[in-house]
């Protein structure tokens, strides 16, 4: 979690790099909230089509149905 925050607060271009790294060992794999962290930083540069994939693809794999909601709003908002 706190590599999440660090990469997140850091912005896109460094923050992608940050969670890359993060995920190598792979104690992030399978967990939605790294995925919605890069959707956000992919959609913070402007790759609207490819975070809107990434907001999709952490949908699928939360179990609250509020999340998966929430995730599939902005997946919408971004979506061309």
């Amino acid at each position: 979690m706190i590599a999440l925050n660090r990469a997140y607060a850091h912005g896109p271009a460094v923050g992608l790099v940050l969670l890359d790294a993060a995920r190598a060992g792979g104690g992030l794999d399978g967990y939605p909230l790294a995925v919605a962290v890069e959707a956000d930083l992919v959609a913070r540069q402007g790759d609207r089509r490819r975070a809107a994939g990434l907001f999709r693809e952490a949908a699928a794999m939360v179990g609250s149905t509020a999340e998966r909601r929430a995730l599939l709003d902005r997946a919408d908002e971004l979506a061309p």
